[in-house]
């Protein structure tokens, strides 16, 4: 269905062409978005809260982005029109929400809002989003990071925060089916998430992430949106680089693409046990062969 025509306006911009950010989690999203976010007349935000209780309301409902698309499209253009907005308190440039700042000016937009003239998002789950997102911003860019699942899995295992995630107390997936957040094509699926191990557990949601990618690249199509490989970042940076001026307008410099924390690629061959790599590759042994990371 085709969605209406829309203008939004932040900082007195038109936003045109904004950019999404997708990927799984652990899966160098963070390393992306920091390139982007540095590049000239570029603002990239991440984690507004707004925006974050959209992605978590349609990962838990994933029908909300397919069967009520304008009212999800709606909802997220109203959160980006807010974490959008510059002003001396939410501006990264700024001093920052602790600052003294004359009541009359604090909600206007700050000096630096001026030179921007592109914006866009790295929020966590975001691909959870993107079909909403796609309808809330038919002229949006999507820049998705694909990384090897055993170290995807490796990473979540040692994160607090996604394995919160494998609760009982958050599994309301209210038998909605798929459920890529999860990694549930259908109701089969339910049983061995909740009897599996951590690792299957988080191999199932990385599972679930790159189908949900492949599905996106067919509907998307690649003019609009750009796989970039982990692996391929690191020590690829001139070319990842490229790529992104190319695709996205953007001037990325290769620089911000380089990082001193450690890449951790193949670090699932000392953390992960015998057992935890054999569930890994018993839930997505073909999603890691169709990537080439058998």
């Amino acid at each position: 269905m085709k969605q209406p025509s829309y203008i939004l306006v932040v900082n007195g911009t038109k936003v045109q062409r904004p950019v999404f950010v997708l990927g799984a989690p652990h899966s160098g999203v963070a390393v992306i978005a920091r390139a982007l976010s540095r590049a000239p007349g570029f603002h990239l935000g991440a984690g507004a809260s707004g925006v974050l209780n959209t992605v978590y309301a349609v990962a838990r409902r994933p029908s909300l982005a397919t069967e009520k698309v304008s009212a999800t499209a709606t909802l997220l253009r109203e959160a980006y029109a807010e974490a959008w907005q510059l002003t001396p308190l939410t501006c990264p440039q700024c001093p920052g929400p602790w600052a003294r700042v004359p009541a009359n000016t604090s909600a206007e937009p700050c000096e630096h809002s001026a030179r921007v003239s592109r914006y866009g998002d790295a929020s966590p789950d975001l691909l959870y989003c993107a079909p909403a997102l796609y309808a809330a911003f038919p002229d949006a860019l999507f820049v998705q990071i694909i990384r090897d699942g055993r170290d995807v899995v490796t990473a979540m295992m040692e994160d607090e925060r996604s394995l919160a995630w494998l609760k009982p107390s958050f599994m309301k997936v209210d038998h909605e089916f798929p459920n890529h957040f999860f990694g549930l094509e259908d109701e089969s699926d339910l049983s061995a998430f909740s009897d599996g191990s951590t690792p299957a557990k988080c191999a199932m949601r990385w599972r679930g992430a790159v189908r949900m990618s492949a599905r996106l690249r067919r509907e998307i199509g690649p003019e609009r949106l750009l796989t970039l490989r982990y692996e391929d970042v690191h020590g690829g940076e001139v070319d990842t680089a490229e790529r992104l001026r190319a695709f996205t307008g953007a001037r990325v410099s290769a620089t911000e693409l380089l990082t001193d924390r450690s890449w951790g690629i193949g670090a699932w061959r000392e953390r992960l046990t015998r057992d935890d790599h054999g569930d890994v590759h018993e839930v997505a042994s073909v999603e890691l062969s169709r990537l080439g990371y058998a």
